[in-house]
């Protein structure tokens, strides 16, 4: 896309002007979905082996979400694991040395409409890692659309630990009825039928999710049943 290298400057110092991690979140996701034909989930690890993920953002189309979740992937998920040991960019076809398990993920995300992906991860002195994920629609990635995309992810996160307001990685106190509610839409379950399972009224559930998604600090069902997932909050 002609044009990106030119505007990276400005983007960078938009990026650097922002006064929460929110802002600065909103402001990098508008830069990099203005490119077109891309989905991003950002990902904290450790660098160490730890089932306690914080998904930051997910942009992946949402019927791919829903399938990851109802397989437990997050559990075996082959780009996760390759980025806490290595701190280039990658492209998710070049993984070498996985399983059969973990070559199925790469496999089935392709089957979501994906034609490509690439990692960027960002290793910081504290240990931790940002695994920023790229879904492509198209299978030919321009060479300035990468550059673009690695230097403001770099970017990002300098500034997003240089912010002192970070998100919460440990898990909010949600109520049994809370959690009921979330479990049944991992499930792909909706408002309606779930409260038919569980016997309450549709506009009970709403109000038992919506108060989760607050406690969470999410916006959407998809972004609270991850990090809810991830804190072990609820079951997969």
């Amino acid at each position: 896309m002609a044009g990106l290298t030119t505007d990276l400057l400005a983007t960078l110092h938009d990026l650097e002007k922002s006064l929460s991690q929110h802002d600065l979140l909103s402001t990098y996701l508008d830069a990099i979905l203005a490119v077109g034909n891309v989905h991003v989930t950002i990902v904290e690890l450790n660098r160490i082996e730890d089932p306690k993920e914080n998904f930051i953002h997910v942009g992946y189309p949402t019927e791919w979400v829903n399938f990851y979740i109802e397989n437990n992937y997050i559990s075996s998920d082959p780009i996760i694991k390759k980025s806490r040991y290595i701190s280039y960019p990658y492209f998710w076809n070049e993984i070498k040395g996985i399983n059969k398990e973990e070559k199925k993920i790469i496999k089935d995300v392709y089957e979501f409409g994906i034609k490509r992906g690439l990692t960027v991860p960002v290793h910081t002195h504290d240990r931790i890692v940002y695994a920023i994920c790229f879904a492509f629609t198209e299978k030919y990635i321009d060479k300035e659309i990468e550059f673009y995309l690695r230097t403001l992810s770099h970017f990002f996160v300098d500034s997003y630990k240089k912010l002192d307001d970070p998100i919460e990685t440990e898990g909010p106190a949600l109520t049994p009825r809370e959690k009921e509610c979330l479990k049944w839409t991992a499930k792909g379950k909706s408002s309606w039928e779930t409260g038919m399972i569980i016997g309450v009224s549709e506009r009970t559930v709403n109000f038992h999710i919506n108060n989760a998604l607050l406690k969470l600090k999410c916006t959407n069902r998809i972004m609270g049943v991850v990090r809810a997932i991830c804190a072990g909050l609820i079951e997969p």
